[in-house]
């Protein structure tokens, strides 16, 4: 079975279908977009035979330690550890070291773990030998490594909408928490995420879950995967990822006649606002082969609401195919584009809007950890100075100029805190309950407002009557032997300079 041939997703298609030819125009076409955007530049490492094994020594060096590293020893320079005596290990494969309690420092490029630790199997180089089902395949998987390591660097990162980056408290590492290995990780020193392409293996948690899209999977952008999505208009789509392809063709599965492949390299990046459009551009429900993801759950708890059903149907096993195949139905259409590059929580609120129009279809549960909710606000404690707009980079919340006001929409809203800890009042409450699906839950409304502060001197509009109250009374006792200097806690920039040289000036030109 030759799983590399392509088009891939040509192999579950059976050539009695007399659409066949059209399907696999599509995957053709569907194939050449993901060739275009395919990184042909790669990085390489030179990865030496220096294997570490690391054991449970609390009863010796178990037998099955010694067997290996005999066996291992033909190959490689392997060292033993004794898990206990390990401060810790950092580095990434091929240039890995372990501090002993001893302090010694000890080198070495891959690592067999006969002892289970999450943290360290989480590094790209490090085995465990519960994975595999004899020494043989574990010694082939070693070997692989060995020589020129090349690498991709699959996620990039842009930090101007990041919810982590430079921000004074720590409120949003999904990415982190996301990646099973060290691939991206965070600095909290510096507030900066750190990212390790050698650790990276490109299975685009990280992209999926990010809510301000601030990250992207390179070698499947959004406006590729758009493309892609485009093609299937009025198909019924049976999706799934390479690995599960690779395991139907050669089982040798073919789908139903009304079903059409989509192969991603991975289905982890997506998020809410991709599932949305793959139903909005079909036209149909859509069956996802593998496991589900909180996105996928977030999107049926919207769909269940609005239609009473989970619009996209996730399957674990071929025998299902025929089954779901059957039931799927169609799905309101709205082609939507995303014009102008805006975040995906965006484009997200016009597609429920477009969905449920002027009707109250009550609340889709947020799915930890795709939040949605809303903001409260004790608006007759709230001073209007602005550091809740100043600390959010998604513009949920905003003000108006014009009116002294302070706004908020709760679809582009990602529940991250930040303008509850920056708020000085302690006023304000996030809740992660979930998306209203209602209208009004997409558009901005009043938090708090206040009447327009006038210079006492030239009478513009400087500040809100609330703000100049609270300074007045925090600094009343400090100023009060200077009544100029109370007064320009009531002028405008330009004036506060003149009432504070008045007396300067008049000097200076009676002098004259």
């Amino acid at each position: 079975m030759h799983i590399e041939r392509l088009p891939f997703g040509n192999l579950l298609l059976d050539k009695a279908d007399i659409n066949y030819e059209q399907k696999m125009e599509i995957l053709n076409q569907a194939q050449e977009i993901l060739e275009d955007f395919r990184l042909d530049s790669s990085k390489n490492l030179d990865i030496s035979n220096q294997l570490a094994i690391f054991y449970d020594g609390e009863d010796g060096i178990p037998a099955s330690v010694l067997g290996f590293e005999k066996q291992a020893s033909q190959e490689f320079e392997v060292s033993l550890f004794e898990i206990s005596s390990i401060n810790r290990v950092n580095g990434y494969l091929g240039n890995f070291q372990a501090e002993l309690e001893n302090g010694e420092i000890c080198r070495f490029s891959q690592a067999v773990m006969f002892v289970y630790d999450e943290n360290l199997l989480r590094f790209n180089g490090f085995f465990s030998v519960a994975d595999f089902d004899n020494p043989h395949s574990l010694m082939n998987a070693l070997k692989q490594n060995l020589g020129e390591y090349s690498y991709k660097e699959i996620i990039s990162y842009k930090d101007d909408f990041c919810q982590y980056h430079h921000r004074r408290e720590k409120h949003c590492t999904k990415c982190v928490d996301a990646c099973p290995t060290f691939g991206v990780g965070a600095n909290d020193n510096l507030m900066e995420l750190v990212f390790s392409p050698v650790d990276c293996i490109a299975c685009g948690a990280c992209v999926g879950v990010c809510p301000t899209s601030s990250l992207e999977y390179e070698e499947l952008p959004k406006e590729g995967l758009e493309e892609i999505v485009e093609l299937y208009q009025g198909h019924k789509v049976f999706l799934c990822n390479m690995a599960h392809y690779e395991e139907l063709a050669n089982q040798g599965i073919l789908l139903d006649f009304n079903l059409t492949p989509l192969i991603l390299p991975t289905l982890k990046i997506l998020n809410e606002n991709d599932l949305l459009m793959l139903l909005q551009t079909t036209q149909n429900e859509v069956i996802v082969f593998g496991e589900s993801s909180e996105a996928i759950r977030f999107v049926n708890n919207i769909t269940q609401q609005i239609y009473q059903r989970e619009c996209i149907v996730v399957i674990d096993s071929p025998e299902k195919i025929h089954t779901y195949a059957k039931e799927l139905q169609t799905f309101e259409t709205y082609l939507y584009k995303n014009r102008y590059s805006r975040s995906h929580r965006e484009s997200f609120a016009q597609r429920i809007q477009y969905m449920i129009k002027d009707h109250n279809f009550g609340i889709a549960k947020s799915v930890a950890p795709v939040f949605y909710g809303d903001l409260k606000i004790d608006a007759d404690k709230c001073t209007l100075c602005l550091s809740c707009v100043g600390a959010c980079n998604v513009n949920a919340i905003f003000a108006k100029s014009d009116d002294f006001s302070l706004r908020f929409n709760p679809s582009l809203c990602t529940t991250c805190g930040y303008c509850v800890d920056s708020c000085p009042e302690k006023i304000m409450e996030v809740s992660r309950e979930g998306m209203r699906l209602e209208s009004s839950y997409f558009k901005s409304r009043e938090l708090a407002k206040d009447t327009p502060f006038l210079c006492v001197e030239c009478g513009k509009p400087f500040s809100t009557k609330k703000s100049i109250e609270k300074i007045k009374t925090m600094l009343s006792a400090s100023f009060s032997s200077d009544p100029k200097k109370l007064r320009t806690i009531e002028c405008c920039a330009d004036c506060k300079v003149k009432v504070m040289f008045q007396d300067q000036v008049a000097q200076h030109f009676a002098e004259k």
